[in-house]
């Protein structure tokens, strides 16, 4: 079966020919020394402008030469400004070993390498010189995480119990997907800007590995819902672990900033 190296390696022999493509490196898991046998491959490429066509003929090719495929999709959406994705599922390989491959077309602006955000990118080559982790802006980032906690806690303000009126109509499907969208995923931000302010926004991504066990056992306690009952509970719960953060993040001077001056809150901040 395909190993994720041999994968790798098919594909540095193959996008290496062509003139177009500037750049090819490993992101993901791997970036984060996180890689394990469930891993998909992340590859990031930098091609000239108007080299993309070139680009994925190569990648076909490359894949064509270790068993070929049976699933591509070009993902329509993707939070990186500039880039194409596309995934691939191989025939000759584990189900976990997809091939996830974005390409940036120059003159891109970001290549997002942010070593603080994305982990430490393995470059395979480089003919552009570009794919190096830029500077970071601690203090710009500190700002944005402080205009973020303004916007989760107003959030948290206005729909942190929206799943309430779901249970009273009896529709309890809409309740858990108001829960967990709007009740926990301010909770677990606002744990990020604690914990883990440089990548605050990363959800539930790693967030066994990167909080502490006392809040990862917290915060299992909030997703294992067994019925709808519960719910109400969960809320208690959710609200008490948002405040003691929001709190010590205020200990640490990590303060809301209302970046358009406009909103209102009650002056307890919970809404009640």
């Amino acid at each position: 079966m395909l190993t994720r190296l041999e994968l790798r390696a098919a594909l540095h022999h193959e996008l290496g020919k062509p003139s177009g493509i500037l750049a090819m490196w490993e992101a993901g898991s791997h970036a984060f020394e996180r890689a394990d046998e469930y891993s998909d491959l992340d590859i990031g490429l930098l091609v000239r402008e108007g080299a993309l066509a070139e680009a994925w003929a190569a990648v076909d090719r490359a894949l064509e030469h270790v068993g070929g495929f049976d699933l591509r999709w070009e993902n329509p959406v993707h939070i990186f400004k500039g880039m194409t994705q596309r995934v691939y599922r191989l025939r000759n390989a584990s189900p976990w070993l997809h091939l996830d491959i974005g390409i940036f077309q120059e003159p891109v602006e970001d290549l997002y390498l942010q070593a603080q955000r994305h982990g430490r990118a393995e470059v395979m080559f480089d003919r552009s010189g570009r794919v190096v982790p830029p500077a970071w802006d601690a203090d710009r980032h500190l700002r944005q995480m402080r205009e973020a906690l303004h916007q989760e806690i107003v959030r948290w303000t206005v729909y942190y119990g929206f799943f309430r009126k779901e249970l009273a109509r009896g529709r309890t499907i809409d309740a858990f997907g108001f829960y967990f969208g709007l009740t926990l995923r301010p909770v677990l931000n606002v744990l990020g800007m604690l914990h883990r302010p440089d990548r605050w926004d990363y959800g539930f991504r790693y967030a066994r590995e990167e909080l502490p066990p006392e809040v990862v056992a917290r915060l299992e306690r909030l997703c294992y819902v067994a019925e709808p009952a519960q719910l109400p509970q969960k809320l208690i719960e959710a609200e008490a672990l948002l405040k003691e953060t929001v709190a010590e993040l205020a200990r640490r001077g990590v303060t809301p900033i209302d970046a358009k001056g406009v909103d209102v809150l009650p002056p307890d901040g919970d809404g009640k």
